[in-house]
């Protein structure tokens, strides 16, 4: 006689799931002699949780859950796990499997991992750094090194800058062979070599390109934009196509430039000011024409800065800056449709983005980072990026699967979350309140 019975895990699962299962009355069958096919069928009722510890019972449990069929459905919405774009698989060291998918993202939520220091200097900095999937870029003062990721954080690791560097780098990019620094003088300078050499070599040196701090740089297939402190933003021939020393053109902003982005199909940038006047914080402009999209609805209130931004997609831009929120901006009806505020009012210097649903935001206070999703409305995990010293900024990150990569003024700090044995730092508890948005006059 086979009858139908329910089976609960008491010793193995901890959420208290059931599941059915057939058991032969006559004999004395056990669950680890059912068919494969049904254990599959049972094991897919349980957590994640509950995965893991039925996998230590036995070795056939452990074959079978090993296998990728069980993970398919719980690794497909882990928050920086995802990998679904190429733009982020691009600087993912390695790619995950659907099991270890589920395990680094509970890592990243729940607050463990390992902590190092890669580089410390005694002189105070306003850093950035860039993230490949080979190599961690890290620039402050006249100093631009890059950390192959390959091997370990050494010294002898190290690719420098070959020769001396008379003006600070305020922001740099990362493009294909060569590497384009924007400078405290208003130079933009050319360098080569990256990938094959230790020593990264001076190429070409435009002197003048801005009266003052080139703050903001990124690219596109065949041009090089720039964003400075005297209130404009250029477009300049890349390499390949045989740099200028006059710009293909120049867009007057009247504000202090302090970030800019190029969207995923190159036709369009976003230039965030500082916002300290009347005029809006935020532009959008054609890269085809050089004119101004009449399309964003932004606040115009004083101080409104924005910092940070990422393109999402190229319909959705994400900004952050003084403000204390992060902002997603919908281009297709020119609004913001989503803000999320910083946990502690903090001014918010950097952010990346996984480009599916994954933010982290570099704060002002406490060599802090925060993890959000965007499906939440709250924070996800705080990360300190150094303990030791809490007053510096969190000034530029980047993340990848695995690691999150922080920049303070004197410390470059690496974040692994690939383990199996890390203590936790869960963080987010410290921060527990529920926040009242505040009545605003008129």
């Amino acid at each position: 006689m086979i009858v139908q019975v329910m089976v609960k895990f008491n010793s193995c699962c901890t959420h208290g799931c059931h599941v059915i299962g057939l058991i032969k009355m006559t004999d004395a069958w056990r669950l680890d002699t059912l068919p494969s096919d049904v254990l599959i069928l049972i094991f897919d009722y349980c957590h994640a949780f509950d995965l893991v510890r039925l996998s230590e019972v036995c070795t056939r449990f452990r074959d079978i859950i090993r296998e990728e069929t069980l993970w398919i459905k719980k690794s497909k919405q882990p928050i920086v796990t995802n990998q679904t774009s190429r733009k982020f698989r691009e600087r993912c060291n390695s790619l995950l499997s659907l099991r270890t998918k589920w395990h680094v993202s509970n890592n990243w939520q729940c607050g463990k991992y390992e902590k190092k220091v890669i580089f410390s200097q005694n002189a105070k900095v306003i850093p950035h750094i860039q993230l490949t999937k080979d190599i961690l870029w890290w620039s402050g003062g006249n100093q631009l090194y890059g950390f192959r990721r390959t091997e370990p954080f050494q010294d002898n690791n190290r690719i420098f800058i070959h020769d001396n560097v008379t003006s600070n780098i305020c922001k740099f990019i990362v493009k294909n062979d060569y590497i384009v620094t924007g400078h405290r003088d208003g130079s933009i300078q050319f360098w080569t070599g990256p990938q094959s050499s230790r020593n990264i070599d001076f190429y070409f040196n435009i002197e003048r390109a801005h009266s003052r701090s080139v703050n903001a740089l990124d690219e596109t297939f065949s041009a090089i934009i720039s964003g400075s402190s005297d209130g404009t933003v250029k477009i300049w021939t890349s390499l390949e196509e045989r740099i200028s020393n006059v710009p293909l053109a120049t867009i007057n902003i009247a504000q202090w430039v302090c970030s800019l982005s190029v969207d995923p199909m190159s036709e369009k940038v976003a230039v965030g000011t500082a916002g300290d006047s009347d005029i809006p914080h935020l532009h959008i402009f054609d890269l085809k024409h050089y004119t101004e999209f009449d399309m964003l609805k932004t606040d115009k209130r004083r101080y409104a800065g924005t910092l940070g931004m990422v393109w999402d997609s190229p319909q959705t831009l994400l900004t952050c800056g003084y403000d204390t929120y992060i902002r997603k901006w919908d281009l297709r009806t020119g609004t913001c449709v989503y803000s999320w505020r910083e946990p502690t009012d903090a001014t918010l210097y950097c952010i990346s983005s996984d480009y599916q649903y994954t933010m982290i935001t570099g704060t002002k206070f406490n060599c802090k980072a925060v993890l959000w999703d965007q499906r939440q409305k709250n924070y996800v995990q705080i990360y300190f990026m150094n303990l030791r010293r809490m007053s510096s900024p969190t000034y530029s990150l980047s993340f990848d699967n695995t690691h999150l990569y922080g920049a303070t003024d004197q410390h470059l700090v690496e974040l692994n979350f690939s383990g199996y044995s890390y203590k936790k730092s869960n963080y987010k508890e410290i921060l527990k309140y529920e926040y009242v948005e505040p009545v605003r006059n008129g």
